[in-house]
């Protein structure tokens, strides 16, 4: 370290190398299982308190997220089902409701086809009693 007088205090400059033990000395640390002693594992137990309570939520939301692509997926084969349901169902009552077809459904019944055209009926109004 490097000792620097600037208005009558002394300031310390950490040069690269200190820079480096100091990361050396902190890897250290944990490897050697020092931080697993009784003091640093009190010392840390609010950070791994936290830490478990990060990864529950982070297993919760993935397990959420996979319920809800799922039902999604569902849904969307529920659509499709009825969508094709929808298109069979609506070309079947245009062939059935077709003329030709409810003029051969109801030949049995005694109701026949008119073959007259459709006539206009007009209504002349008369004054009512209000006028």
């Amino acid at each position: 370290m490097e000792e620097v007088v600037v208005d009558n205090e002394v300031e310390t400059q950490e040069t690269p190398e200190v820079k480096g033990a100091a990361w050396i000395e902190k890897l250290s640390y944990v490897m050697s299982g020092a931080v697993f002693s009784k003091e640093s594992v009190v010392k840390l137990f609010p950070f791994m308190l936290y830490v478990v309570f990060l990864l529950m939520m982070y297993i919760t939301n993935v397990y959420v997220a996979e319920d809800v692509s799922r039902e999604i997926a569902r849904y969307n084969r529920l659509t499709e089902e009825r969508y094709v349901e929808y298109i069979y169902l609506k070309s079947e009552i245009t062939s059935i409701t077709k003329q030709s077809n409810l003029a051969r459904l109801l030949k049995d019944t005694g109701i026949k086809e008119s073959v007259d055209p459709f006539k206009k009926i007009v209504v002349e109004e008369k004054g009512g009693g209000d006028d």
